[in-house]
């Protein structure tokens, strides 16, 4: 297994493991609440009578706790929810038997038998649901079963017990009067009502398992996704990201489009990497380039590339939009303030400041994906991305932070936007020849260091 596909795997197994145990939290706080109800209605009568009912009450909340506590610490696993899913079950099994406090004096158990408290077994079953595991609802179901099967047996086993089937009743023959008397006898335990209180109890045992095995690959292809999206997030743009999880296949189709470009680096690098030891090199690298990608994720461009210093960065990828020259000039003003606030913060640190060279063009560009099948690239090119490299490189000519061409200007223009309310200093300079390129371009400048 790769490293890679490895540390999927742990991070998709422990996205399930949060799913679980938030799933444990939701479970108790259910029980919680429901007990508070039960607790609320056996508080109508007197206590002397839902006294022992409240106490079981307050057991079965607390058991209800361990498995919770242990679970968030990582303690004990599937077998110690397990174990006080047993009690829990025989607990509640205990309680529904017995005589309950509504109960007139003298109320045998065997009655307690034909009351609806049953269907309390199944409430606790679904509750099991919450925990988007099949395994503990599969148990949750043998021990409820099992549970239910001995106490229901004890009752009908006890000395003064008259235990019945349907078909025992009605093989003997007898009168429907004698039946229904028969029946009617308060120490007449039905065998029958059991088996169809078992097998209700298997089948939403079955119905519940599958439902929440669906819920887990649900689960499972959520967090599987959340996890690729944060991996895919290492090495693309959020937009890139968001089109190959809708579209993945769309950016393999290459296209002609108008496209911002921007490449911005970082002035006097290499005279600042001859003082800095390696490994202050490569954290101030990356804070130089965390910033202005930052920078450029709030103005939803694409970070196409880092080259040493520099970084190269597009807007209109993958899909164009009518802002693309505006946020272009938007996300160069943005990064030269960025740098800014990051200066002020190194002066009080001691340290000198950083300086950084921008140029923007905007024009036609071939957009797609390059590369071999074992490693792609989504990248931009054509003249606008040489243009865009030779603006940067001016920035040394000129001495300004920021070099836009005269295309990118009527471009933002043409989106109904004026250039300098974007940045103000941005002025009109003199056409220059740009390396690369026969015909001159006509360039604006702004922000001198």
């Amino acid at each position: 297994m790769s490293a890679d596909s490895g540390g999927a795997h742990k991070s998709l197994s422990e996205g399930i493991a949060r799913e679980e145990l938030a799933g444990l939290a939701y479970m108790f706080w259910a029980r919680l609440i429901a007990i508070a109800i039960l607790a609320g209605w056996a508080l109508t009568l007197p206590l002397e009578r839902s006294g022992f009912y409240l106490l079981a009450l307050a057991a079965f909340a607390l058991l209800g706790a361990p498995p919770y506590l242990l679970a968030q610490r990582g303690i004990g696993g599937l077998p110690v929810i397990a174990a006080f899913l047993l009690l829990d079950a025989g607990l509640l099994s205990y309680i529904l038997i017995v005589p309950t406090p509504y109960a007139v004096d003298g109320w045998p158990p065997q009655l307690s038998l034909r009351l609806w408290n049953f269907l309390w077994l199944g409430v606790f079953l679904v509750g099991m649901a919450l925990t988007y595991s099949p395994a503990l609802v599969i148990w949750t179901g043998i021990a409820t079963a099992t549970a239910w099967s001995a106490g229901y047996l004890w009752v009908a086993n006890l000395p003064d017990s008259l235990s019945r089937t349907s078909s025992e009743v009605l093989n003997r023959g007898l009168e429907s009067e004698v039946i229904i008397s028969d029946f009617l006898d308060p120490r007449v335990v039905s065998l029958t009502t059991l088996q169809y209180q078992i097998v209700f109890l298997i089948l939403v045992t079955v119905i519940l398992t599958l439902t929440v095995w669906r819920s887990r690959r649900l689960v499972r292809r959520q967090v599987a996704a959340e996890a690729q999206r944060s991996a895919l997030s290492r090495y693309f743009s959020p937009n890139i990201v968001r089109e190959l999880s809708t579209s993945g296949g769309a950016l393999d189709r290459p296209a002609m489009q108008p496209v911002g470009v921007l490449f911005a680096d970082m002035v006097g690098f290499t005279a600042i990497s001859e003082r800095l030891p390696p490994e202050a090199l490569v954290e101030l690298l990356r804070e130089f380039h965390g910033r202005l990608a930052r920078v450029v994720f709030a103005h939803d461009g694409t970070v196409d590339k880092y080259i040493g210093d520099a970084i190269m960065v597009h807007f209109g990828t993958p899909r164009p939009q009518k802002d693309d020259p505006v946020r272009a000039l938007a996300c160069a003003a943005a990064m030269i303030a960025e740098v800014g606030r990051w200066n002020a913060e190194r002066k009080k640190a001691g340290n000198e400041p950083i300086g950084i060279g921008i140029g923007v063009h905007y024009g036609e560009v071939l957009v797609g994906n390059i590369g071999d099948a074992r490693r792609l690239e989504y990248t931009v090119l054509g003249d606008t991305v040489n243009v865009a490299s030779r603006l940067e490189g001016l920035t040394r000519e000129t001495g300004a932070s920021l070099v836009v061409s005269d295309d990118l200007v009527r471009a933002v223009q043409g989106c109904g936007v004026e250039p300098s309310t974007i940045i103000k200093d941005l002025r009109h300079d003199q056409t220059r020849t740009v390396r690369g390129r026969r015909q001159p371009v006509a360039i604006w400048c702004a922000s001198r260091r």
